[in-house]
């Protein structure tokens, strides 16, 4: 399965690099994300993360939006990488049904000593083939979470403002 195959490869690649080794862990997020971005479907998170606001964005709001918002989830995403300390992982075996295409993929990451943490992914089949539109990290959506975030900043800035707060964030995170 794809994301077995992914998280797999993404962890091999970090598992044995030292805390310390800020080199190592660069060249690892580097890898990681060449293999993970071409599997999400940051338009279609986008867009159901804001909601009805997305039809009244015009053409260029919405390819602002969505590059923005995917530079704020690579971002959220590569630091929970670069905190990765020894997990391990594993994936359910998925049974799908013929024609089914929109799936819930369910993961848990274990480490000694500690519950394990729930990760699902939800995907749907596109012509690209199978996409993530949604993480679930222990019941609690990504989508959803910045769907109630991004419906405060529209309401105070419309689309435009939404826009100038993910910029703002991005830029915040980026230094």
């Amino acid at each position: 399965m794809l994301v077995r195959s992914v998280v797999s490869d993404v962890l091999a690649a970090i598992r044995n690099i030292p805390s310390g080794d800020r080199e190592g862990r660069e060249r690892a997020l580097v890898l990681a994300k060449q293999k993970i971005l071409p599997h999400i479907d940051f338009e279609r998170m986008t867009r159901l993360a804001t909601g009805r606001s997305w039809r009244s964005a015009d053409a260029r709001q919405r390819q602002e939006l969505v590059g923005q918002f995917g530079s704020l989830v690579t971002r959220v995403y590569s630091a929970a990488i670069d905190a990765y300390g020894g997990q391990e992982v594993q994936v359910d075996a998925l049974k799908l049904a013929p024609g089914e295409d929109d799936v819930i993929v369910h993961s848990r990451f274990s480490k000694a000593q500690a519950a394990p943490v729930e990760v699902n992914y939800a995907m749907w089949k596109s012509a690209q083939g199978w996409k993530v539109y949604d993480i679930t990290v222990e019941n609690v959506s990504l989508v959803i979470t910045y769907r109630s975030q991004f419906g405060e900043e529209i309401a105070r800035g419309g689309i435009e403002g939404l826009i100038r707060s993910l910029a703002q964030k991005n830029r915040v995170r980026a230094r």
